[in-house]
């Protein structure tokens, strides 16, 4: 996992609460595919990050 792929996780949740919290009222249409897209990608993300995960214990294990 690269430090790219964790600032893009972060900002990803960053928009995504954004959305979630300050919609409400002001819910706007393209919210609804941008909340699709960005779960999608976390979505991807994740399987990045369980794969450095597995990689890490197993790194610990050998030692």
């Amino acid at each position: 996992m690269t430090a790219t792929d964790v600032i893009r996780y972060l900002a990803l949740v960053d928009r995504r609460m954004f959305i979630i919290e300050h919609s409400g009222m002001s819910w706007q249409p393209e919210y609804g595919p941008e909340l699709e897209s960005i779960d999608q990608e976390l979505v991807d993300l994740r399987k990045v990050i369980d794969a450095e995960h597995i990689r890490r214990k197993g790194h610990k294990c050998k030692k």
